[in-house]
C-alpha cells in the first residue's frame, strides 16, 4: 500500500471507530515540502576542460575519476560526464 492510500485508510478507519488520533496519523504521512537546496557550485565541462580529462584518464588509466576530480578541483560527477562525453 502506497502513503496516499494508506492515509486514506486510517481516516476511514478514524471515523468508523470515532478515533480522531488516527486521522491525525493520517495528516502526518503526507510529504513535507522539500527543503531548499544550496545553489550548484559546480562548473560546466567545457570542451577543453574534458579534453584535459580524457588527455590525463589515458595518461594515467589507473586513475580513478574521484582523483581526477581531485586533480582539477572537480564533482567526480563532473569527470564521469566528461568521460561518457555526456555535456561538452
Amino acid at each position: 500500500m502506497r502513503l496516499p492510500e494508506l492515509a486514506t485508510r486510517l481516516r476511514e478507519l478514524a471515523i468508523d471507530i470515532g478515533c480522531d488520533e488516527l486521522n491525525d496519523l493520517a495528516d502526518e504521512i503526507g510529504r513535507r515540502s522539500p527543503r531548499q537546496r544550496a545553489p550548484n557550485t559546480s562548473i560546466p565541462i567545457t570542451e577543453s576542460l574534458q579534453a584535459q580529462i580524457i588527455a590525463m584518464k589515458t595518461a594515467e588509466p589507473h586513475l580513478s575519476q574521484a582523483e581526477i576530480g581531485r586533480r582539477l578541483n572537480l564533482n567526480p560527477g563532473r569527470v564521469s560526464e566528461a568521460l561518457r562525453d555526456k555535456s561538452a
